[in-house]
């Protein structure tokens, strides 16, 4: 290369050609460039996957600095570079403060969670809203199968966003979510340009695109493809490669990174992935939107025993756990279950009919003297008769009193508190409390659903009693013993996620719902309230027994892909929450009208079609469509019910929580 005649003009330059070159730093590589006037430190060898301190992944983050080409993740280097304000696409690296980005929401037992203010997303929302409907937009109009990458870009992209305006999180954790969102939009941007403009063929290359991230490559191939392309390309190669008509414009300094953060982040410096840059680098960093700071990077409700789900404590053992010296913590529990082991689908079957599905041998050898659906003397199967509580489903209500029980053993707790624990308290005051404090705990409760190891199945029904009903002033013990009471019930259950110093026992603000401050309860809400709880505690067991009953080997996109298909079985698509009341027409399976429920019957139907042993009539069955009769609709709702009722009960030997109408005022 010293010995070689330097150019200085850009002229006829082919992909062979260099208008640029550099040296790596040990000077046994020369790397060259025929469409850029400078050359990038390229990111090779082995790597250290490390999230950094503004939740990026530094010089090996693809949306920070050009990677190896890798099969698989090629479009990356058409992902855009950044641009200032007050570009209209600033907002993909927008970097929220806490002081000024994030609001904590008021009258909340937990007082680190928050949302970032609406004014602060808006536009990045509105961004990540246009790219959804850029990415539906081509899926209509595709006359091919569209690629399935694409899809689970937007998909994880679309979470996020969801996540950002409706889960109420830490602020490391809304920071977080906000780089997914920016991530995903990027990664969604190159693809479709990369693929809809870059590769289709034309008669001569196209102009390079300066303001692309561009790739790294050994290969003369991939040289050639993104030269005509107008792709930015870097060439790794020996300086004997170099052959004496190669034009060689400039030789340049290597440039390396600047204004890319290196600073460890939350997690200290953890390694999310050691080894050869590409695929496998490239992959540690698309985790998805589970990725979080202060809670796990698992999926909602994880299997946590061999075979199901944890049952509830014991009274003893919650006295106990209580009673413990640090302050024991709630956790999984791994071990098999009293009994024989047993896999997904072995419980017995229930009744007759279409979900009938034949004699399957029972999973516990010792049954208990009553039923595991008759807490406390209570027959959870029943339907309860109260104002506060909302009008049962018809059909839901038909399967429930029909459903033949059988005495188990070792039932699944519950994930959202038993509805019916709100309306059966001996007196409105103790209701009025359970309710209030409820509102205080939901927000910190629905963040705790996603901490790995947290088993909230097994929080004892004492454990909702107690902690619902709270300090009433009126114990014989000194109010600095009943919080330290009080505490230690809070630290048993949210101790895997937080610290003493993150609780308020005494919110002095009122807490939220919905947009209301209920300083005082509002018992005309109560009937709604209640709605909710059901609504959430059919999601979160639906959610439960569908990751059983179908467990599924890539975890990291198909639990997103089980999310988003689960999440089209309710109004607003979501699982982590309700995010709105329904709206008059929308109220999804509770609609009144059996053509409104026909397009969440036939989503329901979906997720109920891939479980094992699912009946003929639900897998193989014409979809559930508003092109059918009334009754045609009810009858095959009867059979998704019933075939959801029987097979919870055969897995977790208890009711489940069902849907009900939405109690308009």
């Amino acid at each position: 290369m010293a010995n070689r005649k330097i150019t200085g003009e850009a002229t006829a330059i082919t992909w062979r050609d260099a208008l640029s070159v550099a040296y790596t730093s040990d000077r046994m590589w020369v790397i060259t460039s025929p469409n850029m006037k400078f050359v990038p430190a390229p990111p090779v060898g082995v790597v250290d996957v490390i999230l950094r301190a503004d939740y990026r992944y530094g010089i090996v983050d693809p949306t920070q600095w050009p990677q190896i080409y890798s099969p698989g993740h090629e479009y990356l280097c058409a992902i855009p570079r950044y641009v200032a304000p007050p570009h209209r696409l600033s907002p993909l690296w927008w970097t929220p403060h806490e002081q000024t980005d994030f609001e904590h929401i008021e009258g909340c037992t937990l007082k680190c969670l928050g949302l970032l203010r609406q004014d602060s997303i808006r536009s990045l929302c509105e961004l990540l809203d246009e790219m959804s409907a850029l990415v539906a937009d081509v899926r209509a109009k595709s006359r091919q199968h569209v690629d399935e990458r694409l899809i689970r870009l937007e998909t994880v992209m679309r979470h996020s966003r969801e996540r950002l305006q409706t889960f109420p999180c830490t602020f490391r954790d809304a920071a977080m979510q906000v780089r997914e969102a920016q991530r995903y939009w990027l990664m969604c941007r190159a693809f479709l340009d990369y693929y809809g403009t870059h590769m289709r063929p034309r008669d001569q290359h196209r102009p390079v695109n300066t303001a692309l991230m561009g790739a790294f490559t050994t290969d003369p191939g991939v040289v050639q493809t993104l030269y005509e392309a107008g792709i930015p390309v870097w060439w790794i190669r020996q300086d004997a490669s170099i052959l004496e008509d190669i034009v060689v414009v400039a030789i340049e300094e290597l440039l390396e990174p600047h204004d890319i953060c290196t600073r460890f982040g939350a997690t200290h410096g953890d390694v999310l992935y050691r080894g050869l840059v590409g695929p496998g680098h490239l992959a540690a960093m698309a985790r998805g939107g589970h990725t979080y700071m202060d809670i796990s990077r698992a999926p909602l409700l994880v299997v946590d025993v061999v075979g199901g789900y944890a049952p509830a404590l014991s009274h003893r053992e919650y006295q106990n756990a209580l009673k413990s010296p640090h302050g024991q913590v709630i956790h999984a529990d791994t071990s098999t279950p009293s009994g024989p082991s047993r896999t997904p689908g072995s419980g017995p079957s229930r009744g007759s009919g279409p979900a009938s599905v034949g004699s399957r041998g029972h999973p516990y050898e010792r049954p208990t003297k009553k039923q595991a659906s008759h807490g406390r003397g209570i027959d959870k199967f029943a339907d309860i008769t109260h104002p506060w509580m909302p009008i049962a489903l018809g059909t839901w209500r038909e399967v429930m009193q029909n459903v033949k029980q059988v005495p188990r053993a070792n039932p699944w707790g519950y994930w959202i508190p038993d509805p019916g624990m709100f309306v059966r308290t001996q007196t409105e005051e103790r209701a009025v409390r359970y309710f209030m404090t409820w509102l205080r705990l939901r927000p910190g409760w629905l963040y705790m659903l996603r901490v790995r190891d947290a088993a909230l199945s097994r929080i004892s029904p004492q454990w909702w009693r107690d902690f619902l009903y709270g300090d009433t002033g009126r114990s014989d013990q000194d109010r600095e013993t009943r919080n330290a009471i009080r505490a230690r019930q809070f630290m048993l259950v949210f101790g895997k996620a937080f610290q003493r110093e993150d609780l308020d026992l005494d919110p002095t603000a009122p807490p939220s719902w919905f947009g209301r401050k209920l300083r005082t309860l509002d018992k005309a809400l109560c009937p709604q309230i209640v709605w909710e709880i059901c609504e959430l505690g059919f999601r979160y067991e639906l959610l439960a027994l569908d990751r059983l009953l179908v467990p599924l080997r890539n975890a990291t996109q198909s639990e997103e892909w089980r999310e988003d298909l689960i999440g089209r079985v309710f109004p607003d698509g979501s699982l982590y929450g309700v995010t709105a009341l329904p709206e008059e027409g929308r109220e999804g399976l509770s609609a009144q009208v059996p053509h409104r429920r026909a397009p969440y019957l036939e989503a329901f139907r979906v997720v109920l079609a891939r479980w094992p042993r699912c009946p003929p009539s639900i897998h193989s069955g014409v979809p559930i469509t508003t092109a059918l009769t009334a009754e045609m609709i009810v009858a095959r709702e009867r059979e998704l019910v019933q075939y959801y009722v029987e097979t919870f009960y055969d897995e977790s030997g208890r009711a489940p929580i069902v849907p009900r109408v939405f109690p308009r005022p």
